[in-house]
């Protein structure tokens, strides 16, 4: 009886895993035959270098004046901008009331507040506007060459109503610049530039009507790390590692523990290491020039880890002349090591 209850218990379950087995490749079958509409892969739109305004556009005169740049944070792309932006135009069109920053992004947390009620006329007939702005701007980073990485923080500025043919803006150079307190905590400043480009969009948006080119004024900070934080912040770590994971082919081929102990310590804190830098970093699908010293530490590591496992297997029931003429072959080994680390570095570093 018992026997017969066992046996229709493990019917029973053999039913319900055929049902659902059934079940799932029923339903995977018919995901697998929904129709999936085709992806389109065609990109629009190109920002144009423009040497002159078009003929017949109003000309706007437009300056850039940073006081303060903060919260620059590489992971998410953005950086906090507080700066003055003034307009001087002669004609019909206002651009005061329709200028428009086009990498702001967190309308929220944005300012962009005229000085004056109206623009004011100056005594050669031209109007003029000028503007507080505070808000946090987009601008891609590329980490190729951290931690000797250099970047252009952008501020973009363009109209949203008329196209490049009846607006056109002009950098006011002369007037323009940085402020002079201005800092940024961990990056030298290089300089700056501004720009008058020609934003083709590639669309009209669905209006016939609508032109399909705005003039744009881009004001750029060039900016790039300090060499020290390169050298002292993440060389000298790095290297010591390695000088300690090479110090253990200066121990007694014998002595195992001890020989092991050190290279496997330097392997533990090169990979933490790594970690403490790449954690401040956006997930990247490309290796930086940081991550390709690194790739040459560790197989250092790791050979000297198997060269000391092998000489302990040839010393181990060998005379002392032998253990001796072991250690001094390990030191040279140790010696090679280092130069290869170091040439290895100075190459990455040239031709990165």
């Amino acid at each position: 009886m018992l026997l017969l209850m066992k046996r229709n218990r493990a019917s029973i379950w053999m039913v319900a895993l055929s049902a659902a087995m059934i079940m799932l490749l029923t339903i995977g079958r018919g995901t697998a035959t929904r129709p999936e509409a085709p992806l389109q892969t065609n990109r629009q739109g190109s920002y144009i270098p423009i040497n002159s305004p078009p003929p017949g556009a109003q000309q706007v005169k437009i300056g850039f004046y940073p006081v303060a740049i903060y919260d620059l944070d590489q992971a998410s792309n953005t950086f906090y901008a507080d700066l003055y932006v003034w307009l001087r135009w002669k004609g019909e069109l206002d651009p005061s009331s329709t200028i428009e920053f086009t990498n702001m992004v967190e309308e929220w947390g944005k300012l962009q507040e005229p000085l004056m009620e109206e623009p004011k006329e100056l005594p050669d007939g031209s109007k003029y506007q000028q503007f507080r702005v505070e808000g946090r701007f987009v601008q891609p980073f590329s980490l190729a060459d951290y931690p000797l990485d250099r970047h252009s923080l952008s501020i973009r500025v363009e109209d949203t109503t008329n196209g490049a043919q009846k607006l056109s803006f002009v950098v006011d150079k002369a007037s323009s610049g940085v402020d002079q307190k201005l800092e940024i905590p961990g990056w030298k400043l290089k300089g700056w530039r501004g720009t008058t480009l020609e934003h083709a969009y590639g669309s009209n948006f669905g209006e016939v009507e609508q032109p399909s080119n705005y003039s744009v004024a881009n004001f750029e900070m060039v900016i790039e790390r300090p060499v020290s934080f390169f050298l002292w912040k993440q060389m000298l770590p790095l290297a010591i590692v390695v000088m300690a994971a090479l110090v253990g082919l200066m121990v007694n081929p014998r002595s195992i523990d001890a020989r092991l102990a050190l290279p496997m310590g330097a392997l533990l804190s090169a990979i933490f290491l790594q970690r403490g830098y790449s954690d401040t970093l956006p997930d990247l699908g490309y290796l930086v020039f940081m991550d390709k010293i690194y790739l040459l530490a560790y197989p250092l590591i790791l050979i000297v880890l198997i060269r000391a496992i092998v000489a302990f297997s040839k010393t181990r029931n060998a005379s002392d002349d032998e253990v001796q003429e072991m250690q001094t072959i390990d030191r040279k080994v140790a010696i090679a090591l280092g130069i290869a680390f170091m040439v290895g570095t100075t190459l990455i570093t040239v031709l990165r």
